[in-house]
């Protein structure tokens, strides 16, 4: 048998009830307490064990057994492979029982940063509960906006579809990966929504990502298409130009990544070269991957630019695996980087707050490489600003 430190939802006589059949199995030891900080996340409290103020709860013994404590575990968002990722997480801890006894046991701590206005003076979550449901008869709430837990700015990402099955929605982790890397929470826009729909979809977004695709219709620049060209989804064409053009109305912070800064620049009145390899230009290089994923080549970022700035220095290595590039440049727009040929590789509109392209995958680098995961922090950091005022 193990000992586990009960504070909040896992008390025996208020667990919901899909976890009822596991609290069955505590054994309430007795009252007891923590050293830390108890916080009110609305439905829930939160422990940190930093502080020192009592948390009070119960000790209870519980089944030492793997399937107990996986089922436990995934209750409280709780992976054991990835603990900087998890909701809560499961530590040792030592609980003092109303005796004076000492007992290791284990605690589901919160893992997230919580603003102090949340605190729950006395460190009791059933009294607080209580005392909450008294004030706030009749209210909806009797927490103001400014004590709410610190929430991460929420970041939409338009997605794709599959090319054989048109029907279904795709997109790649990394795009989302790395948006929670820089401290966003993503959300996946779907862009088979009516477009009368996108003001609302916007409502509730921080800043948006435009993610990597097949190729724009080139009648939107004047062109016929080439015949080396993969048609984009035509609804999705519709709905990212409707959308980016809500976006920048809003002046909401905006990052277009491969397909996404080309229908920025085509947003702008900007065009294509439809297929690099036919473009004659001196000292060109392979922009495609060709089938290798490892390809890389450098990128110059522009003196006084935003993306200098963000990535903090005046050159970067980049994957590649795109076939078009930005031809006429868009109106207000200006080049941040380029390729060692001369292909434009990024380009913004240094009149508003945060309105990047990036014509190669950063998304697929955040991982490994702090100068590509600097995009995605100061989107992230511009979308929280909004929030804040």
């Amino acid at each position: 048998m193990s000992f586990l430190f009960v504070y909040g939802t896992l008390i025996p006589g208020h667990a919901p009830s899909c976890v009822a059949d596991l609290v069955a199995r505590f054994r309430v030891v007795a009252p007891a307490v923590v050293r830390g900080t108890l916080y009110d996340l609305d439905n829930y409290p939160g422990l940190v064990l930093t502080g020192d103020r009592d948390v009070r709860g119960f000790l209870c013994e519980v089944p030492n057994d793997a399937l107990f404590w996986r089922r436990l575990d995934t209750y409280e968002g709780f992976d054991p492979s990835s603990p900087a990722a998890s909701l809560f997480c499961r530590v040792s801890a030592v609980a003092t029982c109303a005796d004076g006894t000492r007992a290791e046991c284990q605690t589901y701590v919160y893992n997230h940063p919580v603003s102090p206005m949340r605190t729950i003076d006395g460190g009791d979550w059933l009294n607080h509960q209580s005392r909450r449901a008294a004030r706030s008869s009749g209210r909806a709430s009797d927490t103001g906006d400014s004590e709410h837990p610190m929430k991460r700015p929420v970041i939409g990402i338009t997605i794709d579809s599959r090319d054989d099955k048109p029907s279904r929605y795709e997109i790649p982790s990394d795009y989302a990966r790395s948006v929670e890397r820089a401290g966003g929470l993503p959300v996946m826009l779907p862009f088979r929504a009516e477009l009368s729909l996108i003001p609302e979809l916007l409502d509730i977004l921080d800043g948006i990502v435009l993610i990597g695709g097949n190729d724009l219709d080139p009648a939107l620049y004047g062109e016929t298409w080439h015949p080396k060209t993969e048609r984009l989804d035509a609804q999705r064409q519709t709905f990212e130009l409707a959308l980016i053009a809500e976006v920048e109305r809003r002046k909401l912070p905006a990052l277009g990544i491969c397909l996404g800064s080309q229908v920025m620049n085509v947003h702008r009145g900007g065009s294509l070269h439809q297929f690099l390899p036919d473009f004659p230009r001196e000292g060109a290089i392979e922009h495609r991957s060709l089938g290798n994923d490892s390809y890389r080549h450098p990128v110059q970022i522009e003196p006084g630019t935003m993306l200098e700035e963000i990535v903090g220095t005046g050159s970067i290595i980049a994957n590649s695996r795109h076939k078009q590039g930005v031809n006429r440049l868009g109106r207000g727009l200006r080049v941040n980087a380029t390729a060692p040929d001369g292909v434009i590789e990024g380009f913004e509109d240094p009149s508003l707050p945060f309105f990047v392209a990036i014509q190669w995958h950063p998304e697929n680098l955040t991982a490994t490489d702090p100068a590509h995961l600097r995009i995605f922090e100061r989107l992230v950091s511009v979308a929280r600003s909004r929030v804040a005022t």
